[in-house]
């Protein structure tokens, strides 16, 4: 079996079309699918932290705590699109992780030594000029393997 193709998921439609071009290059090279979902750590808001917060916690305890209900969320989005990529004959497992978004998909592209990575981006508009998302941009920056950016 070749390495692994990375597909970073954030439950957007984007994304599931990242996800279904992911499927396609893995047919072709028999490759494995990791089906990525970062929680961004850093925009945790702190309104909804703080209503996690009783006499008997502390605020890092809040943060864990609604950290560990936003990737239980996450875990159930995507056993679905692992059933989809498997329904459709490809291997696929997930991978959670928790940090800036970018350099987590980044770090376990390279731990999972990925082939490629399919990353889904929305196009920023501003003045008439089209950027990538910061996300993506950032990805195909700084990964070690090729970045495919689907719009």
């Amino acid at each position: 079996m070749a390495k692994p193709i990375l597909v970073p998921h954030d439950g957007t439609e984007i994304s599931d079309r990242a996800l279904d071009k992911a499927i396609e290059f893995a047919r072709a090279f028999r490759s494995e699918i990791i089906i990525v979902h970062i929680v961004d750590s850093r925009f945790v808001p702190p309104s909804v932290t703080l209503g996690l917060i009783s006499e008997k916690t502390t605020l890092e305890n809040a943060k864990t705590q609604l950290i560990r209900i936003l990737k239980t969320g996450a875990e159930i989005m995507l056993k679905g699109r692992i059933e989809e990529a498997t329904e459709g004959g490809v291997a696929a497992r997930f991978l959670l992780g928790v940090g800036s978004p970018a350099e987590e998909i980044v770090s376990i592209a390279n731990a999972e030594k990925a082939e490629m990575i399919v990353i889904g981006s929305r196009q920023l508009k501003g003045d008439k000029l089209v950027t990538l998302g910061s996300v993506a941009r950032k990805v195909s920056e700084t990964a070690g393997c090729p970045v495919m950016i689907i719009r």
